[in-house]
């Protein structure tokens, strides 16, 4: 319901009624006032002692539940994400670089922070530092990301001044860059006010050196391996796709994870787990998330939604299903080692921090996923949706401005059904959002498209390939066929005659894929190509292949 004493002319926003969580921790509100001047809260407070300005515009959401405006502490932004961020609440974004960079990202921010493109508000890292000679494999892996290469601390000083100067909020370092230089970085990033969030295969030192967050469970369980060749050799196989992200938990040493997180807990350092992505399929509300997932992408005004992203979000469940039940078993003992890690994180004063990291499902929605998980883990309601608002908010230094539902700050907010506490999977019921002081549209719609669309796949093609054999003879088999290129993930697939193959990464110029013999029964030209089957796709440049009459 919403009144106002002078209609368009109302000066003041009142939401008056719900049941308020602030972010704070502090217990829920009921029949809250929450006064809102320009694109700051004036006032916030029970009602009968918050008194209503004239000229105000009033909404009462009486039975709802009102929170801060979601924080996306781990996003990659796409071209297509705004309606779909603002639908599930999210009011800001840290973009944890992947792919996307540079002027495309920071002209991405200034659209949405002049409301020229719908969407959260962003805080950008730009491309992350760290790849290194005398790396192999997974130099290249991360190099393929676009990872900056640095030789000395005092280069990685100088790449920080630089993205201060152009404009970015955040610095992200990856799993190589030796602990003296994260230091370093960090020293300089600080010292100008920007926060360091990354990977890493010592948690424990990236703590000790300053880090502001490390991001996923892979960093703090690989960490956990107390033999660091062993530990190098796993996390090396990892990126090369030798070990699936839903198999590599079973060699976190849990014994070790209370140094971790002593470490962690000491230094301040954050944490996002981002489970959802590999691990979504094995919690007990699986059902749940597909459902949601599904109406989404059914949504019959979010069909500019790429292709490839129904594929992104379907990608875990198929994998899963297609496990043997040994495999299958691995699963559930890493999934149970990250849950442990989760819990007792938390239960020793951690700073959760919850985020996406959509590459392999669905932006913003496996920030939700990810609560849900936690709450699953043993993690308490209000903590954790602290880890999706003011922790998030505190992590990369906005908390003055927001995260919470106080006074002073910017006016962010959440109107949802249902009550959060009994059932936290009702974050992403979301009714109504207000951003800066303003309602915000949360629909839908056909005619959307982002102004200034990407350049680029999220996952870099190899645009030109080459083919190892270039000629089979009709209907052998089956035929390992290595395909070579740059910048392969171990998301990219290859097809024949646009028909997708058994596809395997080997490395960051190989994959290799399997033909069947019935794939080749007739003599012919073949078509092959490398896929993304990721949001906005891309395909590579056609190699051929032969296939002889049979003699």
């Amino acid at each position: 319901m919403v009144t106002s004493d002078f209609g368009s002319a109302a000066t003041t926003l009142v939401i008056e009624g719900g049941t308020l969580i602030d972010g704070t921790g502090k217990a829920p509100l009921e029949d809250s006032v929450i006064v809102i001047e320009g694109d700051r809260f004036k006032a916030v407070g029970a009602n009968g002692q918050i008194p209503i300005p004239p000229r105000s515009q009033v909404i009462n959401v009486k039975g709802k539940t009102v929170l801060p405006g979601f924080i996306d502490g781990h996003a990659h932004w796409e071209d297509f994400d705004g309606e779909l961020y603002l639908h599930l609440g999210i009011t800001s974004i840290a973009n944890i670089h992947l792919y996307q960079n540079g002027p495309w990202i920071l002209a991405q921010r200034d659209g949405t922070n002049l409301g020229k493109i719908r969407g959260p508000r962003i805080w950008a890292s730009g491309r992350a530092i760290g790849t290194r000679q005398g790396i192999t494999v997974t130099e290249s892996v991360r190099s393929a990301a676009g990872n900056i290469a640095v030789s000395s601390g005092e280069e990685a000083r100088a790449i920080v001044r630089r993205k201060k100067q152009a404009g970015y909020d955040i610095i992200k370092i990856n799993e190589f860059v030796p602990i003296e230089w994260v230091k370093e970085i960090t020293d300089e990033a600080h010292h100008l006010g920007l926060r360091v969030a990354g990977h890493s295969w010592d948690a424990i030192g990236s703590s000790r050196a300053g880090i502001d967050s490390i991001e996923h469970i892979v960093s703090v369980g690989i960490s956990s391996i107390a033999d660091v060749a062993r530990r190098l050799r796993i996390g090396t196989d990892r990126l090369a796709g030798k070990i699936d992200q839903e198999q590599v938990g079973i060699y976190y040493e849990s014994n070790n994870y209370g140094d971790i997180m002593a470490a962690m807990v000491d230094h301040g350092v954050a944490w996002t787990p981002t489970i959802a992505k590999s691990f979504r399929p094995l919690s007990r509300s699986a059902e749940r998330f597909k459902a949601r997932e599904e109406s989404l992408l059914s949504n019959p005004n979010a069909q500019y939604f790429p292709a490839a992203l129904r594929s992104v979000v379907a990608r875990v469940y198929e994998r899963i299903d297609k496990y043997a039940p040994e495999q299958l078993e691995r699963a559930k003992i890493a999934y149970g080692n990250s849950l442990e890690f989760i819990r007792r994180f938390v239960q020793v004063g951690g700073i959760l921090k919850e985020g996406s990291d959509p590459p392999e499902g669905m932006p913003g929605l496996q920030m939700h996923i990810g609560m849900a998980m936690d709450v699953e883990a043993g993690v308490p309601p209000m903590t954790t949706i602290q880890a999706a608002t003011l922790n998030a908010a505190k992590t990369f230094g906005k908390d003055k401005d927001f995260g919470s539902v106080e006074a002073g700050k910017v006016a962010d907010l959440n109107i949802i059904s249902g009550d959060p506490l009994r059932d936290i999977w009702m974050t992403q019921n979301v009714t109504m959002v207000v951003m800066n002081g303003k309602l915000v549209d949360i629909g839908f719609h056909a005619d959307w498209k982002n102004p200034i669309p990407s350049p680029l796949p999220p996952y870099s093609i190899p645009w030109n390939i080459g083919i190892a054999p270039v000629a089979v003879t009709q209907g052998s088999g089956p035929t390992t066929l290595k395909v070579t290129g740059k910048k392969m993930r171990r998301y990219h697939r290859v097809t024949l005659n646009g028909q997708e193959l058994e596809t395997h990464f080997v490395r960051e110029d190989l994959l290799e894929a399997i033909i069947p013999p019935e794939m080749i029964e007739a003599a012919g030209l073949y078509t092959v190509k490398v896929i993304s089957p990721r949001a906005s796709g891309g395909e590579s440049h056609p190699a051929h292949l032969i296939v002889r009459f049979k003699q």
